[in-house]
């Protein structure tokens, strides 16, 4: 079952994305020590498989709302009729 993301973690996208960018900067440097490097790649991976379910939330949030608004705008209305 899929984890329910909060909206919290929708305003965390952009510095964890930021923090991933950093580890990527950083392997390909390739300077560091394997040890480090190994413990950089890991973070990494957990950074993008985050990412990744924030995106597919975010994604499924749009396409329902989506469909709310599709469904809104071919909603046949009665008219309004006043009381006389």
């Amino acid at each position: 079952m899929a984890k329910k993301t909060s909206s919290e973690d929708f305003s965390d996208f952009e510095t964890e994305l930021q923090r991933l960018g950093s580890i990527v900067e950083r392997l390909e440097e390739g300077n560091a020590p394997l040890d480090v490097m190994l413990k950089l790649y890991e973070e990494g991976t957990v950074l993008t498989t985050k990412l990744s379910e924030i995106l597919k939330q975010a994604e499924l949030k749009v396409r329902t709302l989506s469909k709310v608004h599709e469904e809104l705008a071919t909603f046949e209305t009665t008219p309004f009729e006043e009381e006389n």
